[in-house]
């Protein structure tokens, strides 16, 4: 049997306070606007995914009848939490996001400062001869719950050393695997991997979950020398070998 919900008007003003569940998270209505015509409501979590208190801005329209989709209203559609309450939250979020803001600012500055120092490595230590680089790279896999699809970001770069070439090369890549404890399996057992199309990954050696574990591939130094994010790799491998 179907329960019924009373309906919230979308031109109610009878928003203060109420409560909201988003992916099985409750929030609360502290504060309400116009935009456009149309009302929106932020709504904060005393406790967010980094355990700080979080708010975002949302339409009301966007918001469903108890349990219809992943942003809905409570089920205690009579409950109301007390505008000091909402004040004394929508102040905490503020504050939360003013040390998320001076975080960031600070993790941009020392990531820049990083890149900056792998870009004088390169210019100090590539080869006049390198046309290429291998490089072993650790994956791990991000699932979305929502649509199954699993994608994968790159935890870790390690130099494993250079290239006359910058044509893709797998007893190349297999042979620098074999210098490099994680990855001396892929040596002999890596899966060679071509997807050299869009949105493929292109030429690398992985194991047997290309989403998750190290992998091994070439970049070229064709138009250059790399810079930024691309810089930034752990050389001790390369250098502990070259110096060897």
């Amino acid at each position: 049997m179907h329960t019924m919900f009373p309906t919230i008007p979308q031109d109610s003003p009878d928003y203060l306070g109420r409560l909201v569940i988003s992916y099985s998270r409750v929030y609360t209505v502290v504060r309400t606007r116009q935009s456009y015509g149309r009302p929106e409501l932020f709504i904060a979590t005393p406790e967010g995914q980094d355990g700080r208190p979080y708010g975002q801005w949302v339409p009301a329209h966007g918001i469903a009848e108890p349990y219809r989709t992943i942003i809905h209203w409570h089920p205690n559609t009579e409950f109301r939490e007390d505008q000091s309450s909402c004040e004394a939250l929508y102040q905490s979020v503020l504050q939360a996001d003013a040390i998320r803001a001076q975080e960031k600012a600070k993790a941009k500055q020392e990531r820049r400062e990083r890149e900056s120092r792998c870009e004088a490595f390169w210019k100090e230590h590539t080869p006049e001869w390198a046309k290429g680089y291998i490089v072993a790279e650790l994956r791990e896999a991000i699932s979305d719950i929502m649509t199954d699809y699993i994608v994968h970001r790159v935890t870790e770069r390690v130099l494993l050393g250079f290239s006359k070439s910058d044509r893709n090369n797998f007893r190349e890549m297999r042979k620098l695997a074999a210098t490099f404890g994680p990855t001396e399996k892929l040596a002999t057992e890596g899966e060679e991997n071509r997807e050299n199309y869009t949105g493929g990954s292109g030429y690398y050696l992985s194991g047997p979950y290309r989403h998750s574990g190290w992998t091994i591939r070439k970049e070229s130094l064709k138009y250059g020398l790399p810079h930024g994010s691309l810089a930034v790799l752990d050389f001790a491998h390369w250098l502990e070998n070259a110096s060897s």
